[in-house]
């Protein structure tokens, strides 16, 4: 019995023995199951959510950490236990921060969404208040709101934004160039009425058919629905305030004509000229000008002026000027550079003056006693002078041109001068030749012969 005893304490030692390590080794085989089950839940739900979207920074943290807890430092062996459990923690707390960052990127994402869908449906209302075209458009609004019920993912989301985007982007340029081209046409028309107010100061002119058609031009505009259809608007209103503009400018002009011949006329009676012919013409032109309405009327008047203006000048010029070579029989040109006056003698009777300009201060018209010794009729003239330096032009056709002296000394018209006369030279004068208007110059042309003299006097 006493052997009996000792054979059954041995085998119930022997199994509790080998049943401690039995155990362990179970346990350890179900917590690296665990671990191996988590990681993998985690990295298809990590790369379900890249997939879907996840923003780039949060996926970059996330694979990081991950990896950290895949491969950590070596331990002890009787530290393994605790180690597994602490990575079975940190996996249940990576998908927790994997789930919160796949939120709140398509949080994010649905939000941007909503911003630009809420921009969309504000800029429908504009256009459709403004009467701007949707054309392709508008029926976007009802199909992306419904679109975002069905999205799931933030790429969902994203997408959307985009294609709403090109839309939106759309719609914006068409808002863009309508509000332009309203303002444009708005400034337009502020600024023909602004020349009307200034027109109807003079109750003399006629203005009733500009009124006319600023007021049709104005009730244009709230029937205009794009872009486009402003261009003819304000190209009607351009028109209209130039035609303001030119009938003030004609106006300022003609009475600026006026003022010119009534000194001219005080000059002449001054020097004991006999002036009632002109000063009768003078006054019935003034009275004229008092009633005058139009354009047209206006110009034909300060041209009438301008004639009695330029008479009585030659006359004034002849008096005060005693020549003090031969003015007797055949042609002379007589060129004043003080007074910036051409006059043309024929048997010492003046047959034509005009206002000319003649050379810069420093490149002068040479004084002196010459002749026209060559006409031509067209000619091109091309600057001797280097380009760059301050006196090149360049290549310049002109009409009429006569040589009046060696070196290249012209008298010429000068189609792109716009000013002649006393002061004309000071600034943005001649290189030494005498430009004339093209009117008295075409005239100068044909009447002047070659071996005509040519006299330059101060």
């Amino acid at each position: 019995m006493r052997g009996l005893r000792r054979a059954v304490f041995i085998l119930v030692a022997v199994g509790l023995a080998t049943a401690i390590p039995m155990s362990a080794a179970a346990s350890e085989t179900l917590l690296q199951s665990g671990i191996q089950q988590s990681a993998t839940n985690f990295d298809q739900a990590l790369t379900r959510a890249i997939t879907g979207g996840l923003d780039p920074v949060s996926a970059d943290q996330l694979m990081w950490r991950y990896d950290q807890v895949m491969h950590p430092a070596p331990t002890s062996w009787w530290q393994t236990p605790l180690r597994d459990h602490q990575r079975l923690d940190h996996l249940a707390t990576l998908q927790a921060d994997l789930d919160g960052a796949y939120a709140r990127s398509r949080s994010e994402q649905r939000d941007g969404f909503l911003r630009t869908l809420h921009l969309w449906n504000q800029l429908v209302v504009e256009a459709h208040q403004g009467g701007v075209t949707t054309d392709g458009l508008d029926e976007t609004q009802g199909r992306f709101a419904h679109y975002a019920t069905l999205a799931i993912t933030p790429n969902d989301f994203s997408t959307l934004s985009h294609v709403l985007g090109d839309h939106l982007l759309i719609l914006q340029d068409r808002l863009s160039e309508f509000r332009a081209a309203r303002t444009a046409t708005s400034v337009s028309l502020a600024s023909a009425r602004s020349l009307l107010a200034t027109a109807e100061q003079y109750p003399e002119l006629d203005l009733a058919a500009f009124a006319r058609q600023i007021t049709a031009a104005a009730a244009q505009v709230p029937d205009v629905h794009s872009s486009a259809g402003f261009a003819p608007v304000e190209d009607q209103l351009t028109q209209i305030a130039l035609g303001l503009q030119g009938l003030l400018d004609a106006r300022a002009g003609a009475y600026a004509q006026l003022n010119d011949a009534r000194a001219t006329l005080a000059t002449a009676r001054a020097d004991g000229l006999p002036v009632a012919d002109p000063a009768g013409a003078i006054a019935s032109l003034a009275w004229q000008l008092e009633s005058a309405a139009n354009t047209l009327t206006f110009q034909s008047l300060a041209s009438q002026l301008s004639q009695q203006n330029q008479a009585l000048a030659a006359a004034i010029w002849t008096k005060e000027n005693q020549l003090s070579w031969n003015a007797g029989p055949g042609k002379l040109i007589v060129v004043s550079l003080s007074k910036q006056v051409l006059t043309a003698f024929q048997d010492g009777t003046p047959v034509l003056t005009s206002y000319v300009t003649t050379g810069r201060p420093w490149l002068p018209t040479p004084p002196g006693v010459t002749s026209v010794t060559a006409k031509y009729s067209p000619f091109l003239f091309v600057s001797p002078w280097a380009y760059g330096s301050d006196a090149w032009y360049p290549p310049s056709w002109t009409t009429y041109a006569m040589l009046f002296r060696g070196g290249g000394y012209f008298i010429h018209d000068a189609p792109w001068r716009t000013w002649y006369g006393p002061g004309s030279n000071t600034g943005a004068g001649t290189h030494g030749c005498v430009n004339v208007p093209y009117g008295p110059m075409s005239i100068l042309y044909g009447w002047t012969t070659i071996g005509t003299t040519v006299v330059v006097t101060w």
